[in-house]
């Protein structure tokens, strides 16, 4: 009886194990604004666990596009739009990433201000 207790343990933990999702990396944001300009920011990221996806919220500030791009540029994601409300759900920006890439991200102001700033996280390293 013990003994069938302590497989029926083991498989249980293994079973617990292998569902575990890799953890994320997440870091916050803070960057500045222009109205309809692309703001390259040249904080790098480095993906570690191939099959990545990306994901950005918004915690403070005008509504905005926000894009991952290659830091030694090049390739670039589709812009992604976060509206006005803060703050916004976390929203997929780009998805597939290999291990080793190194990214960074572009946004853009739509408010009201020729300048402005705003705050949020950035995800990653979520399959």
């Amino acid at each position: 009886m013990k003994k069938t207790f302590l497989v029926a343990l083991g498989i249980i933990g293994a079973l617990v194990a292998t569902a575990v999702p890799a953890s994320a990396t997440d870091s916050g944001l803070s960057g500045n604004l222009r109205k309809g300009e692309w703001v390259h920011y040249g904080t790098q990221r480095t993906v570690t666990v191939g099959g990545t996806n990306i994901y950005v919220r918004k915690t403070d500030g005008p509504e905005i596009d926000v894009k991952w791009r290659r830091c030694a540029g090049g390739a670039e994601g589709s812009a992604v739009r976060l509206q006005n409300a803060d703050p916004t759900p976390y929203v997929r920006i780009g998805s597939g990433f290999r291990a080793s890439t190194v990214f960074c991200l572009s946004a853009k102001s739509y408010g009201s201000n020729a300048t402005d700033t705003w705050n949020g996280n950035v995800r990653w390293n979520v399959s």
